[in-house]
């Protein structure tokens, strides 16, 4: 926040790579401004786009004014006439993108913006992303360029699906989140489940971490650790059905099954 830097935040899924963004916005009092990136995302859903049915109401209200206007005009001079019209472009039709929300604050604090998963982005919406976390401005040809009075706190985030660009990296400050140990483990839980039966608890992190060592199409989070020790707690430590929360994927099922992983 010092340096006013963004925040590249890199690790397997479910570490708490989110919710670091999260803790921050609480922690400031802030509002969270999130993008869930995906391949095929641009601009309009990154900056800004225009409430395209509110613009054409308008024109149907004002098609007797707008006909006198142009009533004696070539075609090609019409369409110059209302493209200068800037009523038809004023800030009122436009619709603001968490992006731009975070440069434009309504309240004048300083925002939180998490672009989560950036890596599930094409390069060229990557490029957009770098271009405005260059200078914290966004050119809209209608009204201008809009500067960022009070930058946002930005944090990206990577499951390293593809590799990010080195340009992107250099912008950013890094940090790379792994699996915690037990122990980590063990105080996060606690935080999410105070009262659970201490013995219950280190047995599902004992076999969450044996099955993160597998090679698993899908590794247990911390979350779902989390959800069987509430499970078990909810059914006064019945353990049958815990592995439909932690495994998705039934090669995974055999899999564990075949190791002998269990409560026992």
């Amino acid at each position: 926040m010092v340096l006013e830097k963004p925040l590249l935040i890199e690790g397997p899924p479910g570490v708490g790579k989110t919710a670091i963004a999260h803790a921050l916005a609480k922690i400031s009092k802030v509002t969270l401004l999130r993008i869930q990136c995906y391949e095929g995302i641009d601009s309009t859903q990154l900056l800004y786009d225009y409430n395209y049915t509110k613009q054409l109401l308008m024109i149907s209200m004002m098609k007797d004014r707008i006909q006198e206007k142009i009533a004696k005009q070539s075609l090609r001079k019409a369409v110059e006439t209302l493209d200068k019209e800037d009523i038809f472009w004023g800030e009122h039709f436009l619709i603001k993108r968490p992006i731009l929300q975070a440069i434009t604050p309504e309240k004048k604090k300083r925002q939180v913006l998490l672009i989560d998963e950036v890596d599930k982005t094409e390069k060229d919406a990557e490029a957009l992303l770098l271009e405005v976390l260059s200078e914290y401005s966004i050119s809209i040809p209608e009204l201008g360029t809009i500067q960022a009075s009070i930058k946002p706190v930005v944090i990206l985030t990577s499951n390293r699906a593809r590799e990010i660009t080195e340009a992107l990296r250099r912008r950013c400050v890094y940090l790379y989140i792994d699996y915690p140990e037990k122990e980590m483990e063990k105080t996060i839980v606690a935080m999410h489940v105070p009262d659970a039966d201490s013995n219950y608890t280190n047995r599902v992190i004992d076999a969450v971490h044996k099955m993160r060592e597998l090679p698993l199409k899908q590794i247990p989070a911390i979350a779902e650790t989390i959800e069987v020790i509430k499970l078990l707690q909810m059914t006064n430590y019945e353990t049958e059905g815990w592995l439909n929360l932690l495994l998705k994927h039934e090669q995974d099922r055999n899999l564990i099954k075949d190791k002998k992983i269990n409560l026992e």
